[in-house]
């Protein structure tokens, strides 16, 4: 019985480690816009089951607009600031977002791959527009 303990306080004690290594793995990219303009357009590449997250910052009642233009199996979701729950996903709602804001801070626009195209290593590339208004 002590053993069996011992071995599942030894499982509990790695979860948070795996959690930070998934982390680790996102590629992250802050996105600035050039001064004066309130969007910009980035492109990209995306092989297998790599992620990556897009950072910007933005203000509670601001409208953004992300529109996801490349291969059909490459999706993005919005994550607000703070938050792993993700207030649009792409592959159930499509390629194109356009929304208030509910919070200030940091958002993430999070760009995967599901289907075939995740289990390949071949790259696609993909092009993010992505729009911040009052």
């Amino acid at each position: 019985m002590k053993r069996a303990l011992i071995a599942a306080a030894l499982c509990l004690s790695f979860l948070p480690l795996s959690a930070a290594m998934a982390e680790d793995g996102i590629k992250v990219q802050q996105v600035q816009f050039k001064k004066g303009e309130s969007n910009a357009s980035l492109q990209g590449k995306i092989a297998g089951h790599q992620t990556l997250d897009y950072v910007l910052s933005a203000k509670a009642d601001q409208s953004m607009v992300v529109n996801l233009t490349g291969k059909s199996s490459t999706y993005f979701n919005v994550l607000p600031p703070k938050s792993e729950e993700a207030i649009f996903i792409g592959s159930t709602l499509g390629n194109r977002y356009e929304g208030k804001l509910p919070a200030s801070g940091q958002y993430r626009i999070r760009v995967y791959q599901m289907g075939a195209a995740e289990q390949s290593s071949t790259p696609h590339s993909f092009k993010l527009d992505i729009g911040i208004s009052n």
